[in-house]
């Protein structure tokens, strides 16, 4: 019995273990591709700054028990960092002659992270004394409400560019990863009904991921109209109907 629960916990901790790296993770590949380009276009600030909300928020509300939470705490702490580094990508990139300077994108990364830990502090300050009730609504169920409304943005840049080139779906995967590994830990306890309460963010993080991805899908499906060569074949329409004319007018003559 003894050798059966260390297996089992062995197990848990490679689980959190693997969810604090894919979180870690989670938006790298996304700052990859943005620093190949040297841009942030098709990738929605309102969605990094909803989700970074949603990360020290809820790395806040996870710290007042490390016991019970520590890999999500640090889940949600790696991920907030990663998110740093791309809002510094959106100060930095906004300006085409500061978009090589690593050293300034990388003092940009350590102040916001710097400002993260400040804000996570001060969400475990708050959660510890407000009522609890009132800190499970916004420790927990907070982060997961914030996920859900940082998509938006993301899906309506798609609707809106019909292009989905400016995200990389290297998120998604880590993402998906990160919460299913947390949520093996959350469930092996036992209790449904309580780990289902505390792996709600996780469980709206995935649904949305499925709406994210089914819109790419649509776009990808519907073809993007070209409104720029509208103009063009107006214009050669204009010139042939010209000629046409001038040679009637000849021929008359």
């Amino acid at each position: 019995m003894a050798g059966s629960g260390d297996n089992t916990q062995w197990l848990l901790d490679a689980c959190g273990i693997i969810a604090a790296v894919c979180w870690c993770l989670l938006l790298l590949p996304q700052a990859w591709k943005n620093h190949r380009k040297l841009s942030t276009e098709g990738l929605s600030l309102g969605l990094i700054v909803m989700w970074h909300t949603a990360a020290w928020v809820g790395s806040g509300w996870y710290a007042l028990n490390l016991s019970a939470n520590l890999y999500a705490a640090l889940s949600f702490t790696s991920f907030g960092c990663t998110a740093c580094l791309i809002e510094a990508q959106f100060l930095l990139y906004r300006k085409p002659q500061q978009a090589r300077l690593f050293m300034k994108l990388v003092l940009y990364t350590l102040g916001f992270v710097a400002l993260q830990f400040c804000l996570s502090f001060v969400s475990f300050l708050i959660f510890g004394a407000i009522n609890e009730t009132v800190a499970y609504i916004l420790g927990n169920l907070g982060p997961g409400a914030l996920y859900v409304i940082g998509f938006f943005p993301q899906i309506w840049e798609f609707i809106a560019t019909r292009d989905v080139s400016g995200y990389s779906f290297g998120v998604t995967f880590f993402d998906c990863a990160g919460c299913l590994f947390n949520g093996v830990i959350l469930y092996s306890d036992g209790d449904f009904l309580a780990a289902s309460k505390e792996a709600a963010p996780f469980i709206a993080i995935v649904f949305m991921h499925i709406v994210l991805v089914l819109t790419a899908i649509a776009v990808l499906a519907c073809p993007k109209r070209s409104t720029e060569s509208c103009p063009a074949k107006l214009e050669g329409d204009l010139e042939d109907n010209e000629t046409k004319s001038s040679g009637s007018s000849v021929s008359a003559v």
